[in-house]
């Protein structure tokens, strides 16, 4: 038990660590471009800008580097925001395939096991009939959100199940075991989850530095 608590405390100040690095200090990193190219702009317009109220100035950069500016503007205020959403989305995927290739047996699915026993054994009608698919889900989101596991194992979870599709399911059927049928779509879901990988990264500080330098030479 303290072997699996410690690989899980490991596992997850990794993925802390990986959130820090990206959503952190990437993002100053990436602004840092930006406010470069921005302060380019402005000293490449020269003097003109020097009397002229808030407003004028932004006018004034705007007619005089339409391309270089708009597109400096744009990432300034669209950049964080979709490495937000990407690195997120790394570091989830990166954390659910190295625990599945580690220890997904050992710490995933009992807690899996867990949600459905509980559901099994409170609302049986639920698992037996699944007259109301969309009422099963909702309510297996429910308990897991509930359950006492640790917190970054259950978003692991949730993502996972979010990706099942419980339409193809005879509920009907009675000599089918449906807390297994689940539990092997949720475990199916994870590992379909591809290897991630950090080139969205890349690409945009790519992209950053490219109109860093087409500005810097006014080309744009």
């Amino acid at each position: 038990m303290n072997d699996n608590l410690k690989y899980a405390t490991k596992l997850f100040g990794s993925a802390t660590f990986s959130f820090i690095k990206i959503n952190i200090i990437g993002q100053l990193f990436l602004i840092f471009i930006s406010i470069i190219s921005l302060c380019t702009i402005i000293y490449q317009s020269g003097t003109g800008t020097g009397h002229a109220n808030g407003s004028a100035i932004l006018l004034l950069l705007f007619a005089l580097r339409p391309i270089g500016y708009t597109l400096t503007v744009v990432s300034i205020f669209a950049v964080p925001f979709l490495l937000f959403s990407l690195g997120n989305k790394y570091i989830i995927s990166k954390t659910i395939n190295r625990l599945l290739s580690d220890k997904g047996e050992v710490l995933l699915f009992p807690i899996i096991d867990k949600v459905l026993s509980k559901i099994k054994s409170n609302q049986p009608e639920l698992l037996k009939t699944g007259a109301d698919k969309t009422k099963l889900k909702l309510k297996l989101l429910q308990e897991i959100r509930d359950s006492k596991e640790n917190k970054w194992l259950k978003k692991i979870i949730l993502y996972g199940f979010k990706k099942v599709n419980l339409d193809d399911v005879d509920f009907r059927d009675e000599n089918v075991s449906f807390s297994d049928i689940i539990k092997t779509k949720i475990i199916t879901g994870l590992k379909n989850i591809s290897k991630p990988s950090r080139n969205f990264f890349w690409i945009i500080l790519g992209v950053q530095i490219t109109i860093m330098i087409l500005i810097i030479f006014q080309i744009i």
